[in-house]
């Protein structure tokens, strides 16, 4: 998809509104801040040789799990500013501009992909073009995170730049190859998760194209 036809959403967010994003929270952005995603890794003792994270800012989580567990790592994030603050505080993690439709991967490059609270705000003409790039760029038997509202109906609110709420999993499970392994409400802002609008928490799926079509049962 060329920049001439995308959705105004995604075209903002990689030329100004990516940057304004990353300004107002890069403060926050570190490595040694309590993460959810690494708690939840941490949990299921999942150890990735090769991982992806989309909407990735700066790299600082990518760089908690290539310090812990040697992993190389890499982060497509829309934020042009991010990924020049990522790339010279973390050189060894390969950041570039982009967005979840369009990534500039090999087929089955990653082990893992994290999907990095960004969803949301991506154009609802384009989730199904961001699942099959992240399908694509996931090895069979990997893992997939994300992380993101979790709401229990689809919506939007914002005005200006919406952000558009759903179980972004079941864009994943609807085909059998997707499963849900664990789900994790993030309680780190208080009474934050019992508010459905502000809900938030951390998917694992797993992917097995192999098991997903078994033999027809109803033939002896």
């Amino acid at each position: 998809m060329t920049a001439s036809n995308r959705p105004k959403q995604t075209d903002t967010f990689l030329k100004s509104e990516g940057d304004a994003w990353f300004s107002r929270n890069a403060t926050v952005l570190k490595e040694d801040r309590d993460d959810i995603i690494l708690r939840v890794l941490s949990h299921l003792k999942a150890k990735p040789k090769r991982v992806l994270e989309i909407g990735a800012a700066n790299g600082y989580r990518l760089a908690a799990i290539e310090r812990l567990h040697g992993s190389a790592c890499a982060g497509v994030e829309p934020s042009a500013k991010a990924v020049e603050e990522g790339k010279a505080a973390y050189p060894s993690i390969d950041l570039k501009v982009g967005a979840a439709d369009s990534l500039p991967f090999e087929d089955n490059a990653f082990d893992m992909v994290i999907i990095g609270f960004c969803m949301y705000l991506v154009d609802p003409e384009l989730h199904f073009r961001a699942v099959a790039e992240a399908d694509r760029v996931l090895a069979e038997g990997g893992l997939l995170v994300i992380f993101d509202f979790q709401t229990p109906a689809p919506y939007y609110n914002l005005p200006g730049l919406r952000a558009h709420k759903m179980d972004f999993s079941s864009l994943f499970t609807a085909h059998p190859s997707y499963s849900l392994v664990h789900r994790e409400l993030n309680q780190a802002g208080g009474d934050t998760y019992m508010d459905l609008d502000r809900r938030e928490g951390v998917d694992v799926l797993t992917k097995n194209m192999g098991r997903a079509f078994p033999p027809n049962p109803y033939k002896s």
